[in-house]
């Protein structure tokens, strides 16, 4: 049984062991909030463990997340909705460890404090299994633009807000150079934001306005495109 007063002393445990045990795979074993992080060329890769306390006992729960720097460096520079802080610590795609796998959320339940060891031991492999390939996995631009473009139901849960989703598919169909189909893209994706009265559109519009090729002054002082 872990009483109230027992929580913040479970939770600082359960952090401590996974610090230990994700350390073998690169991530610094010091928790930022309750956040693991492994940097890599082109962003990082995060790990991340909530908790869902209980009269008598807490659930646990674990999600992974990938950041592309050089996407999320474009959609931040027009994203209104979050602070700076909150910028810095933005990702691209990532979800919880279950719906990743069987499309409902996996959870640990910790009884009592001398079952931390256990619970570290059953989260650390589902990591192994899940976590680990699906960071491997969406740790470039191609995979991760492949994510933000499709309608599917599993890759609509590895980035479900639309218009951050959006911004990032544009973001990152830039960063590629793949530019003969953003067109249908973008006019796709504002449509749908447009009749959802989603609140990210016109950060969505700001963004491709602000991605478009600007013109210069041509030999004979005609505008041309960069």
């Amino acid at each position: 049984m872990i009483h109230k007063g027992e929580r913040q002393s479970a939770e600082r445990r359960i952090l401590t062991m996974m610090g230990e045990r994700v350390q073998l795979f690169g991530f610094n074993p010091r928790p930022s909030g309750q956040s693991f992080y492994h940097d890599f060329e082109s962003g990082k890769w995060a790990l991340h463990v909530s908790f869902i306390p209980h009269k008598n006992d807490m659930d646990l729960t674990a999600d992974v997340a990938i950041r592309i720097n050089a996407v999320e460096d474009i959609v931040n520079k027009y994203d209104t909705k979050r602070t700076p802080a909150e910028k810095r610590r933005s990702m691209t795609v990532g979800g919880e460890l279950g719906n990743i796998s069987v499309g409902r959320p996996l959870r640990w339940t910790l009884p009592d404090l001398g079952d931390a060891l256990k619970i570290c031991d059953q989260m650390l492999d589902a990591f192994e299994k899940i976590g680990l390939p699906f960071l491997r996995a969406y740790s470039d631009v191609a995979a991760v633009h492949q994510v933000l473009t499709s309608s599917s139901p599993r890759a609509t849960l590895l980035a479900p807000v639309s218009g951050s989703r959006y911004m990032r598919a544009v973001a990152s169909a830039h960063v590629l150079g793949a530019t003969s189909d953003t067109g249908r893209l973008i006019n796709r994706f504002e449509a749908e934001l447009l009749e959802e009265k989603d609140p990210y559109l016109d950060d969505f519009r700001a963004l491709c306005h602000g991605l478009q090729p600007k013109p210069v002054e041509g030999p004979m002082g005609s505008a041309v495109a960069q």
